[in-house]
């Protein structure tokens, strides 16, 4: 099985050795990988890459993404990723076409507001009114008839989740709502770092497709932000990324005091990164079934990839519309 290499340890370097990826630090070993199996690199802080090593990864076409030791992201280093002109030239195309725009904002508003719903129904702590809530914005979503008013219906249903979300914390945690640039406590913390990496899964894969990842259909453009990637990352923030920070907070495998906050930014100690990076990548090789797309058992990083293609077959015309991944 492919897997993400997760490197913490601050001033740690990974070298190619044998048909191995090594993690090592001084004289320790901190982790061997076969590099067959290997599908990502994930930095945080100060930690080295030797040339063979970036060599391997354009060759391979793995990614390697670079985050503070706080989670930030800063970059990525990628290969060339798709080499045809043809499906970037119709992306562009489409982002000119304001109903195609629409029915596919629609769409990504909808399939995370369902999940929104879902997630909430599952958390004994929910109340019917506040989960009717989410419904009418729900149907607002669906009868939007601008961007400008889906992301308002957006906001609305965010806000109604997130006082939702604050009831389930543990009394220990502090969490009165979202925050995301700086993160404002530790859950926002935790929140911002799983957001993070589905981010650059997506993005990762858009890139591998050949699509523009900072061309979106719904989040506007701006310097720096791949925009079409966090339009399809929007359905998974509930199911993968709000479910996994709740499990590691309600089951105390994560603690607030593994969460130190240094010169501005959090930053969670080795230990709770091996947790997090641990639980992070066995949740993306669990299986789900979908609502919406029939019979369907894949694991978390095979519907990423799927809903990425989808879109792909969406914007070139050979599907009439996007279909989000939701659950029930």
């Amino acid at each position: 099985m492919s897997t993400s290499i997760y490197v913490t340890t601050q001033g740690a370097t990974i070298q190619r050795r044998s048909g191995q990826l090594v993690v090592f630090k001084s004289d320790d070993i901190l982790q061997n990988i076969p590099e067959t199996l290997v599908k990502q690199i994930i930095l945080c802080g100060n930690v080295h890459l030797t040339t063979p090593v970036i060599s391997f990864c354009f060759e391979k076409q793995i990614e390697v993404v670079f985050l503070t030791q706080g989670g930030r992201f800063q970059g990525r280093l990628n290969g060339e990723g798709g080499k045809t002109a043809q499906l970037r030239r119709k992306q562009y195309e489409r982002a000119f076409d304001q109903q195609f725009c629409l029915q596919n904002a629609r769409a990504i508003v909808m399939g995370k507001i369902k999940n929104m719903v879902a997630f909430a129904r599952r958390q004994s702590e929910s109340s019917q009114r506040e989960i009717d809530s989410l419904k009418r914005s729900l149907e607002s979503a669906e009868r939007a008839a601008s961007i400008e008013t889906l992301l308002g219906v957006e906001g609305s249903a965010s806000a109604t989740y997130f006082r939702l979300f604050a009831k389930w914390m543990p009394s220990e945690w502090t969490f009165s709502g979202r925050t995301a640039h700086p993160p404002k406590d530790e859950v926002n913390a935790l929140l911002s770092l799983s957001y993070t990496l589905i981010y650059n899964r997506v993005v990762s894969n858009l890139n591998l497709i050949g699509l523009d990842p900072y061309q979106g259909f719904y989040h506007a453009i701006r310097h720096g932000h791949a925009a079409l990637g966090s339009d399809l990352m929007e359905n998974f923030r509930p199911v993968l990324c709000d479910s996994l920070v709740m499990k590691l907070i309600k089951r105390k495998q994560i603690l607030p005091a593994q969460i130190v906050r240094e010169r501005g930014e959090f930053h969670i100690t080795k230990e709770a990164s091996k947790v997090f990076f641990t639980e992070f990548e066995n949740k993306m090789n669990s299986r789900r079934n979908s609502s919406d797309n029939g019979d369907l058992n894949l694991t978390y990083t095979d519907i990423i990839k799927r809903q990425c293609y989808q879109f792909a077959r969406v914007i070139t015309g050979e599907e009439s519309f996007y279909k989000p991944f939701t659950i029930k």
